[in-house]
């Protein structure tokens, strides 16, 4: 393992999230526990979508974690970023803010692509051009 490597351990996956969440000053909007079992289900979500990327480092398992801390995820590089995704979707679609459903939609759009290969759709929201007419 490589030191300062990117999203080795729980916890970078977590604080990466909660940057793509706008979620980084306390009090947190997603507490760890929340934001551990989005993590946890995007691991599972991963397996069936690759469940390739499991074979020889999990034996055939997909990992689940306790809490977080320091514990390694073994996962290849290139595969990392995708799982941020499914993290940040999972914890999106479980809030209940109508306005979330969109930004759900497109994290798991992106986490399903980077895993699969198919393209990535656009992210879109913001203002209407025009001024909304």
């Amino acid at each position: 393992m490589l030191p300062n490597s990117t999203l080795e351990t729980v916890e970078d996956y977590i604080s990466d999230s909660r940057t793509l969440l706008q979620d980084t000053i306390e009090p947190f909007r997603y507490d760890d526990p929340s934001l551990l079992v989005a993590f946890n289900v995007t691991l599972l979500e991963a397996r069936r979508l690759r469940p390739d990327l499991f074979i020889y480092k999990n034996q055939d398992k997909v990992p689940s974690f306790r809490e977080v801390d320091t514990s390694v995820v073994a996962m290849e590089a290139q595969f990392r970023l995708a799982l941020v995704y499914g993290i940040c979707g999972h914890a999106m679609a479980r809030d209940q803010e109508d306005v979330q459903d969109a930004r759900a939609t497109a994290f798991m759009g992106t986490f399903n692509g980077m895993l699969t290969g198919v393209g990535v759709r656009a992210v879109t929201g913001g203002t209407p051009q025009g001024g909304g007419k």
